[in-house]
């Protein structure tokens, strides 16, 4: 006779969790979303699920990203670890340490899953906060650990003030990604035209120009880089001329287009003045 393992997936109350987010706009007139109420805030509507699952876990597949025991892939929410080598591509530095730290924290296999507002990728894994047993926040420990980079993608944007806080925590420390020399700050001249970037990236410029496509914005910094941001995601960055002509620190994944450089940028934390 064959034993068949069912596991069981439990709802657990929304009385316990942060479920508001709260509209609101800073100093230079960006919009800002917390889950924290403030003086010129406004509370808004959040159309996601604000439950919690238990759920068990099969295995770690990287520092972001889990499998469970029903076959379902979760991607962390909010952060990026750096890739571990694989048959389909070259290891990063830190991703095997991000990955080592992540099964150590799951050493048992029970933990919860809680979803935002978009609860699926492209590639069909959920996109979820993860917790432990005892309420800690596993996505921003492995940020604050300098495991991770903050990542913030609308309209998943629930936690983000704890992210936040938590790379600056790991960034002010210099732990783990913030000391590797793989992730430290590139000029713009030191990029090469025709050459492609791996990996996160660190690059410092001066923004000096708007160009507007029909679904994306675009700040040029010169002929050869410039960040896209799509329409849909202008809400959050204010007025975009308060970018012009000041130096900032842009985050995120080079793409290039012949001879021409250009990073995505979803949300304002990926551009930190200097």
């Amino acid at each position: 006779m064959r034993m068949i393992l069912v596991f069981i997936t439990i709802i657990i109350p929304t009385v316990c969790y942060p479920t508001s987010v709260y509209q609101s706009q800073n100093e230079q007139g960006r919009t800002v979303f917390s889950d924290q109420p403030s003086d010129n805030a406004t509370l808004i509507s959040v159309k996601s699920k604000p439950y919690r699952y238990r759920v068990s876990l099969k295995r770690v597949i990287d520092g972001d990203t889990l499998e469970l025991q029903s076959g379902q892939v979760i991607r962390l929410l909010g952060i990026n670890t750096p890739e571990v080598l694989s048959r389909y591509r070259d290891g990063e530095a830190g991703g095997e340490q991000a990955k080592k730290w992540l099964k150590e924290m799951l050493s048992q296999p029970e933990l919860f899953i809680e979803y935002d507002q978009q609860q699926r990728d492209k590639y069909d894994r959920a996109l979820a906060h993860c917790f432990l047993p005892d309420g800690r926040y596993l996505n921003a420990m492995l940020i604050e650990q300098g495991l991770a980079s903050l990542t913030l993608i609308p309209p998943n944007l629930r936690y983000s003030d704890k992210l936040i806080a938590a790379q600056n925590k790991a960034e002010q420390a210099k732990k783990g990604l913030w000391s590797l020399s793989d992730y430290r700050v590139k000029r713009l001249s030191e990029l090469k035209t025709g050459k492609n970037y791996r990996g996160w990236q660190r690059i410092k410029l001066k923004l000096k120009s708007i160009k507007y496509g029909k679904k994306t914005v675009f700040l040029e910094a010169n002929t050869h880089f410039r960040l896209a941001i799509k329409k849909k995601d202008i809400t959050y960055f204010g007025d975009l001329k308060s970018y012009l002509n000041q130096t900032f620190e842009v985050r995120g994944w080079i793409r290039r287009q012949g001879k021409q450089f250009y990073m995505n940028v979803s949300h304002p934390s990926a551009i930190i003045s200097q």
